[in-house]
């Protein structure tokens, strides 16, 4: 659950409506990050201050009926879907997945925003998973990861790395991975992946375990990059370019499990 979305409109009274006040139209998108709102013009804004009103009832008789009339209505369940589409165009810009609806993922822990916010700002390609559920489920990927497999975020969350093994995939190599994990150790490997739509191509993968402020293994780093692409590493080896993504997944990591901000609160 990443936000609640309350939509006030003005209701008319029996006689005569509550006279709006001047309202900043800005105020609609108070969800929504300064970067995201200076990169794009939202169509809520074009309206909002019309809608978003202060419902101050001073002059009103306080016995006069209110019922909203489905003009009303309307005004508010358009502001909500603009708000909706203009969150939607935030988290393509962040990482974070605006739904209008409630995940029906169960068991899965959801990222703080300050943590979905520090792993949006890492370019290489990866995925975390945790380590203390069964099957450890995927619970974030990366912008890079996703333009590299093709899945969505809504498909890979929840599912488990093997969404990307198929015929030709190693199974010396997948033990290999699975006794690393076991024994909280890091490993890099050559391993042949496939994408959604069925091509391989060579990953050169490193999987390391990424501990919180208190030294437990709390999640899985799985840094993906595709040998046979072009890349520009600036200057460093493949290896230590992968290295540079573990590192800032730890920081983000233990700074944040220190402040208790690590996940959000259970709904």
């Amino acid at each position: 659950m990443l936000h609640f979305l309350a939509v006030q409109v003005p209701i008319a009274a029996a006689k005569r409506r509550a006279p709006p006040c001047r309202g900043a139209p800005r105020a609609v998108l108070a969800a929504c990050r300064e970067e995201a709102r200076a990169d794009e013009d939202f169509p809520c804004a074009s309206h909002a201050g019309k809608v978003f009103v202060d419902m101050d009832k001073r002059g009103l008789e306080a016995e006069e009926p209110r019922v909203a009339t489905d003009s009303e209505k309307e005004k508010a369940i358009s502001t909500a879907n603009s708000i909706v589409s203009a969150l939607n165009r935030y988290s393509k810009l962040t990482g974070l997945v605006v739904s209008g609806k409630r995940c029906d993922s169960v068991g899965i822990p959801a990222l703080s925003s300050s943590l979905n916010l520090s792993l949006g700002r890492i370019k290489q390609s990866f995925v975390l998973t945790h380590s203390c559920l069964p099957d450890m489920p995927i619970i974030y990927a990366s912008d890079a990861f996703v333009s590299l497999t093709g899945y969505s975020r809504e498909e890979i969350l929840g599912c488990n790395c093997r969404v990307l093994n198929g015929p030709g995939t190693s199974l010396e190599v997948l033990e290999e991975i699975n006794q690393h994990i076991c024994s909280e150790q890091a490993c890099t490997v050559d391993l042949l992946c496939y994408r959604k739509d069925g091509s391989s191509f060579r990953d050169l993968l490193h999987v390391s375990p990424i501990r919180d402020a208190s030294g437990k293994v709390a999640f899985h780093i799985w840094v993906h990059l595709d040998v046979g692409a072009k890349h520009d590493f600036n200057g460093l080896t493949p290896e230590v370019w992968q290295l540079g993504a573990v590192g800032a997944v730890r920081v983000a990591v233990r700074g944040l499990s220190a402040s208790g901000s690590l996940l959000r609160p259970s709904q």
